[in-house]
């Protein structure tokens, strides 16, 4: 008895020992940053002004694409060519005929591909002539979230309202679909939120973007989570998991992954209050967790609230002021 009671000390000293090492780790985890600026994480920032079109200047910039010495970028839902100085080249889209919602440029055949307000896909050389249109389901129920061209197959993260006869409930299915140029389905995966530490961190219900790990490949979905709490652990965790996105499933994470840094972005334009800029170097483990955004310490602009891919493997970012377009480099 006297022998049994002992064992059974010993392990309950054992496993308060470690429940007790595991708090006080947890306590030991590095914090974020409250405080940063573009130059914690930035090799270069470029400026470009863009010259005003119809006497105006272009503003509430959106799916900024660099081609050569094209830019091309959508502003108030239409979509425009400018020289990669900043010169007015052209309009592309007319708003009376589509609503822009996303785009992709096929360089091969020199042409845009244009995803509408719903789910109507336009084909448009660079000069701005339609040269193709076509609906993907007709389906009033049927939505593309976002759109991007990788190894030349169009990829789209697609959400379809379906009813259950036999429940008497509508569902909600989210896909990633891969179509050939020519929008001939090849594939499709189901888009499921990644199980990361059990933490609501994930927004899958926000508008969700397709990106390229660029250690591997492979498509991945993000959406920014409404409060970055969780951001710190889940990069740490994805980190000691040797993070490689993609599987039989597509999954939807809280960041964007490039080669060094991951970045969460969450900007509402109508309750600016809540933006904040969340960065892991994935590279030393430093993070910073920024309200309203990284400041501008190369420009002086102010706070950058929003900052959005420039290319599909989040090496680059870019953002906007009224005239003018700033391009980041992350460091490598």
């Amino acid at each position: 008895m006297k022998r049994a009671f002992l064992v059974l000390t010993l392990l309950m000293i054992a496993l308060y020992g470690r429940l007790g090492y595991e708090l006080f780790t947890d306590d030991l985890l590095p914090g974020s940053s409250l405080r940063g600026s573009l130059s914690d994480i930035a090799e270069t920032v470029t400026a470009i002004p863009l010259q005003p079109v119809a006497g105006e200047p272009v503003d509430e910039i959106n799916c900024l694409r660099r081609e050569k010495d094209n830019l091309f970028l959508v502003s108030n839902r239409t979509l425009y060519r400018f020289h990669a100085s900043g010169t007015f080249i052209c309009r592309i889209t007319n708003p009376g005929v589509i609503q822009v919602a996303g785009y992709v440029i096929d360089a091969a055949a020199q042409r845009l591909i244009v995803l509408g307000n719903e789910d109507d896909i336009h084909y448009y050389s660079f000069t701005g002539e339609l040269l193709d249109r076509k609906k993907i389901t007709g389906n009033e129920f049927h939505r593309i979230h976002s759109i991007l061209m990788h190894d030349n197959y169009i990829w789209t993260a697609e959400e379809n309202v379906r009813f259950d006869p036999s429940t008497g409930q509508y569902l909600v299915e989210k896909q990633a679909v891969k179509y050939d140029s020519s929008f001939q389905k090849a594939e499709a995966y189901e888009l499921s939120p990644a199980s990361l530490s059990g933490n609501p961190s994930c927004s899958f219900f926000l508008q969700l973007e397709l990106a390229i790990a660029a250690d591997s490949g492979n498509v991945y979905a993000c959406s920014p989570p409404f409060t970055p709490g969780y951001l710190l652990q889940d990069s740490l965790l994805l980190r000691s998991r040797r993070f490689t996105a993609g599987a039989a499933k597509v999954s939807v994470y809280p960041l964007r992954f490039g080669s060094r840094y991951w970045l969460s972005c969450y900007h509402n334009p109508a309750d600016p209050a809540h933006d904040y800029t969340f960065c892991f170097d994935s590279d030393s483990g430093k993070s910073w967790q920024v309200a309203g955004g990284f400041n501008d310490d190369f420009y002086h602009t102010g706070r950058v609230s929003r900052l959005q891919a420039l290319d599909a493997f989040s090496n680059s970012y870019y953002y906007s002021k009224p005239g003018a377009v700033f391009i980041v480099r992350l460091r490598g």
